[in-house]
């Protein structure tokens, strides 16, 4: 079994994903930090000195990479879904979970996250507010179509997300 988490920043796929990976004994992936390191750079950089068109292009390698993992929880970028390649190969490669939050609960945790500022882009030249409704708004629709499961972890604890993650694919792997 392949496991991927999909969702906008700060909705918790690296935090849950490695959880998850603990307590179902899989290993964890992180798209992002393979892209860093296969770069030698952060995202940021990344972007900075070879723009988006070049991030999502490794983006898309690094996610094909995973075809042959098993037993794998794959924590994936943010925007990985707006390639509809991609979208395609999520869906039929494993089972795919959107993880969510309400906009105020995000752009709370972009605020006490101090990677923010380091290592996330910004995607648009609006303030964060702006940014993160839009940006959300528009990939709605594309988490929507990708997921298997949709978990909302606004208001629940990493713990209790992982319990509930826990419970819905024992429904899915029977």
């Amino acid at each position: 079994m392949k496991i991927f988490l999909i969702g906008y920043r700060c909705t918790g796929k690296t935090t849950i994903g490695k959880m998850i990976a603990r307590r179902l004994n899989f290993n964890f992936i992180d798209t992002d930090h393979l892209i860093e390191k296969h770069l030698g750079l952060t995202i940021l950089e990344i972007i900075e000195k070879q723009g988006w068109g070049k991030f999502r292009q490794i983006e898309k390698q690094i996610l094909l990479d995973t075809k042959n993992n098993i037993n794998t929880i794959i924590s994936t970028g943010g925007g990985i879904i707006i390639d509809r390649d991609n979208q395609q190969f999520i869906k039929k490669n494993g089972v795919c979970i959107w993880l969510y939050a309400d906009i105020q609960t995000i752009i709370a945790r972009l605020n006490y996250d101090n990677k923010t500022l380091s290592l996330r882009p910004a995607l648009t030249n609006k303030d964060l507010v702006e940014e993160t409704n839009e940006i959300v708004k528009k990939r709605i629709p594309l988490y929507k179509t990708t997921s298997h499961i949709k978990i909302d972890t606004s208001f629940n604890t990493p713990e209790e997300i992982v319990n509930i993650i826990d419970r819905r694919l024992k429904n899915v792997r029977q």
